[in-house]
């Protein structure tokens, strides 16, 4: 995907539409501001009239493609093509046809009917051999031309035209359409500029395009279109018109965007998609938007359809530049956007109506393909799949492929999804489904992804197709309202679901690893404790018919696993429903090694770091891809000393931020008492945050030499605001001396002090406090009263004198009294010494005589709790 060339031939290639191969390796188009520093090189001339000479070519193999079909033909297409993958039942669909020849002002015979036969009989003749070289020609000749520009200097916006608000660098006019190169500054190109205009190549800027950009309409004089944006936060504006916005009808076309967050909107035809063409869209990085209604987004018939997102732009040149931290933190300005930073992660967001996300039809290769973020893929929600759901929508989409049953098969719908905690949401056919003669795929690589749809979804064949969902690991959700789906197969197809790890839950009303008519069925879920519903039956079975069986699979590998009241399946079982079916749970815990952060290596890079550079890196969220950095730049802090203590105390001991304690805590634990010595002055800070901050630490650490200061700070009514803390903290250096100056505390009128006196009392194991603890059984607050029972518990034998005592009182709270003791028994349950003897009777007679007579007050729950 990171080669336009080589992507085509690719798809070509599942196609069976690929010529001899082209030897071309190229890129997608880089941010212009990571372009190389001007060096002369050629002049614009020079590369203008090379690109128009490699057009010509291009057109040569592009008109071959296409001299089999008459031109009779092809105008009936162009004029059902607005309305050919709309909903045939939508009233609106018969005026959409002829709507891009009535945008020009072009006369269209709108009583064509929207006919398969016009379309098929004209896609047996087209040389698709030569459709894919033409668009491999000309995504390489697009490729020197930006290669040129990036590496001239940057050229001087200056020229005003009619239709475009902003100033451009220059504009042409070619037998191919206008060429256009905008500058970095923001600017808005208009409908009417946009529909005369093949190529613009815009430097930067938050830009708008107002109408048909990046669109390729052989037949209207422009077979090549393309947009290349360097980077901003762009509006591309398309909606109401089909095959724009890379979207190509009898051509090719191509829109990169390299940088900036940005949004797209079209109808049919548009976001990458080809028909009877090649169209292509690239978004190089940020979080954007893309919106279609029918056959977009990766979508491919009789030609090729590609949306790709990637998420990190060209580095920019020079090693000192690629290893500074902004850049690695995906910090690198784009001119035209003042200081905003090109964003690496991106959470995109994909909506449509059908036939989009990795969609192909017969002849074609759709791909939806996203490296990066937690994205949302929706569709359906237009078009009603009536008579039979007549309550639900279609989707047909998320690396989905269909033929036209009975005379044409289908293509391959792919929809690759490398990262992220994704939302796939759809209808009916949708995620890694196929339909008649064609084969659909959905791969998720990672991430707790949830998949949502109605019926015929999630790795099912439908009608002699293979359709396939596979997710690489990730606690994820595959929900279904019917089958066929979650790896079944109907009708002589295949049906495949593949999850490799996690802990999942697959919801439907009947599927997993089913064969209906004929079929091979596999679910295969290789890892994790898995939740299994289904409401009819599921599970590796088969449905018979024309007198023969198909092949049922079901294979969970490991984990505990829950099936269903009444299932055949259970776990730990195999089980044999039917001739070639087959379930197998295998009962086992696989104890998978621990993934282990090897120890930093510390460099002479590290060592040159500020400590202030190098504390902003150790308080960042050590998780994920952090870990090691987080690490690496902890232990360098470590090493400098007194360096690192001096500045931390000065600077950071008033921080509200738990990453940046973390870090604190981290170099303080590697010479605590040194560091502890140095705290201690801070106790009188005017900063109340400060001596906050300098008793929690002194608590953390364990620092003997604070009790002193903090039993001082305990006596000081001035000071109570930090009483909680300090209390807490001297439960945790641990020393008993300390209990006679806290057990006062359990008296206070603020809950939170009574639950931290508690915890600390605990901590010291002061048994003097004992029958204090036991009357905080009594507390009005429940908190307290939980606080206190836990509290006594470790206590063991030494508690249930005093306890037996408040049973004896009538207590206000008994239940939590008989709790008390009954979790302390359990823990005595096998204890052979006098006092865990003594205490264990002690606690037998008390549970005997409250089932024999309960409580004055009749209280039925503690019988129950005796019991």
């Amino acid at each position: 995907v990171s080669d336009p060339v080589g992507l085509i031939s690719h798809l070509a290639g599942h196609c069976e539409a690929a010529p001899d191969p082209l030897v071309a390796f190229g890129a997608w188009p880089e941010p212009y501001a990571a372009r190389a520093p001007a060096s002369g090189g050629a002049s614009l001339r020079t590369a203008l009239d090379r690109f128009l000479e490699q057009l010509e070519e291009a057109e040569r193999w592009r008109s071959a493609a296409f001299a089999g079909v008459s031109q009779e033909e092809r105008t009936a297409i162009e004029v059902l093509a607005p309305a050919f993958w709309a909903d045939p039942e939508d009233p609106l669909v018969k005026a959409r046809k002829g709507a891009i020849q009535f945008e020009r002002g072009e006369f269209a015979d709108t009583t064509l009917e929207i006919s398969e036969k016009i379309v098929l009989d004209a896609a047996a003749r087209v040389d698709r051999a030569a459709l894919t070289r033409a668009g491999e020609l000309f995504a390489l000749a697009l490729g020197d031309l930006i290669g040129a520009i990036w590496k001239m200097p940057q050229p001087s916006a200056e020229t005003e035209l009619p239709g475009v608000h902003g100033r451009v660098a220059l504009v042409e006019e070619t037998p191919w359409g206008r060429i256009v190169i905008g500058g970095t500054d923001p600017n808005r190109y208009e409908a009417t500029f946009l529909r005369e205009t093949a190529i613009v190549i815009d430097l930067g800027g938050d830009d708008v395009y107002a109408g048909r950009a990046a669109s390729a309409l052989g037949g209207f004089g422009r077979p090549f279109a393309a947009l290349v944006d360097g980077g901003g936060d762009d509006l591309y504006d398309a909606a109401g018109l089909d095959y724009a916005l890379g979207g190509a009808l009898f051509g090719v076309a191509v829109l990169v965007d390299t940088a900036g967050d940005d949004t797209y909107r079209a109808r049919d035809g548009s976001l990458g998609a080809g028909f009877f063409g090649i169209g292509l869209l690239c978004d190089r990085s940020g979080r954007d938007r893309f919106e279609s209604s029918d056959f977009g987004q990766g979508a491919g018939a009789i030609g090729l359809g590609a949306l790709v997102s990637l998420s990190t732009p060209a580095p920019p040149p020079g090693p000192e530049i690629q290893e500074d931290r902004a850049y690695a933190l995906g910090m690198v300005p784009v001119p035209g956007t003042g200081s905003r930073p090109v964003r690496w992660d991106e959470d995109d967001l994909y909506f449509c109506s059908r036939q989009s996300q990795g969609f192909a039809a017969t002849f074609g290769a759709g791909l939806l393909f996203d490296e990066r973020g937690s994205d949302v893929y929706r569709s359906g929600g237009r078009s009603l799949h009536a008579p039979l759901l007549p309550h639900d929508f279609q989707s047909l989409s998320q690396g989905f492929s269909i033929g036209f049953r009975p005379r044409a098969g289908g293509g391959v719908g792919i929809l690759l999804d490398e990262e992220g905690n994704d939302f796939y949401d759809a209808e009916v056919y949708a995620q890694g489904v196929a339909y008649w003669y064609a084969i659909g795929l959905l791969f998720d690589g990672g991430g707790n992804d949830r998949y949502s749809a109605t019926q015929y979804a999630q790795g099912a064949g439908v009608h002699l197709a293979a359709g396939s969902l596979w997710d690489r690991g990730g606690d994820d959700q595959f929900v279904s309202k019917f089958g066929v789906t979650q790896g079944t197969a109907h009708d002589l197809s295949a049906g495949l679901l593949i999850d490799e790890a996690g802990n999942d839950l697959y919801a439907v009303s009947d599927g997993q690893g089913i064969s209906i008519t004929n079929s091979v069925a596999l679910f295969l879920d290789a890892q994790g404790d898995d939740h299994y519903a289904t409401r009819n039956g599921g599970q590796a079975k088969i449905h018979w018919a024309r007198g023969f069986s198909g092949a049922a699979f079901f294979l969970d590998l490991e984990g505990e696993d829950t099936y269903p009241e009444g299932a055949d399946g259970a776990d730990g079982a195999v089980w044999t429903p039917d001739l070639y079916a087959v379930g197998i749970d295998l009962d086992r815990d696989l104890a998978l090694p621990d993934e282990k952060i090897p120890e930093p290596i510390l460099t002479a890079r590290d060592s040159l770091r500020s400590v202030e550079e190098l504390f902003e890196t150790a308080a960042l969220w050590e998780v994920g891809s952090a870990r090691e950095k987080v690490r690496r730049a902890r232990k360098a802090l470590r090493t400098k000393g007194s360096e690192a203590v001096a500045y931390v105390l000065e600077e950071k001991l008033h921080t509200d931020s738990g990453l940046e304690y973390r870090a604190i805590l981290d170099l303080a634990r590697a010479d605590p008492d040194t560091f502890a010595t140095q705290l201690l002055p801070r106790l009188e800070d005017p900063d109340e945050r400060v001596v906050g901050n300098a008793v929690r630490l002194l608590g953390d650490l364990k620092a003997e030499r604070g009790r002193g200061p903090l039993l001082r700070l305990l006596r000081d009514p001035a000071r109570e605001r930090h009483w909680n803390r300090a209390i807490h903290a001297l439960g945790r250096i641990g020393e008993p001396e300390t209990a006679p100056e806290l057990r006062r505390f359990l008296d206070a009128p603020q809950e939170r002090r009574r639950l931290a006196t508690i915890g600390a009392l605990a901590s010291l194991r002061d048994t003097a406090a004992v029958p204090l603890l036991a009357a905080a059984l009594d507390d009005a607050a429940l908190t307290v009263r939980s606080a206190a029972s836990r509290a006594l518990v470790p206590f063991g034998a030494a508690a249930v004198p005093a306890l037996a005592e408040r049973i004896d009182a009538d207590p206000a709270q008994p239940r939590a009294v008989l709790h008390t003791l009954a979790r302390i028994g359990e823990d005595l349950a096998d204890g052979t010494s006098a006092p865990s003897l003594r205490a264990r009777g002690t606690i037998r007679r008390i549970l005997m005589r409250v089932l024999e007579e309960g409580d004055a007050d009749g209280d039925p729950a503690l019988r129950a709790i005796a019991v």
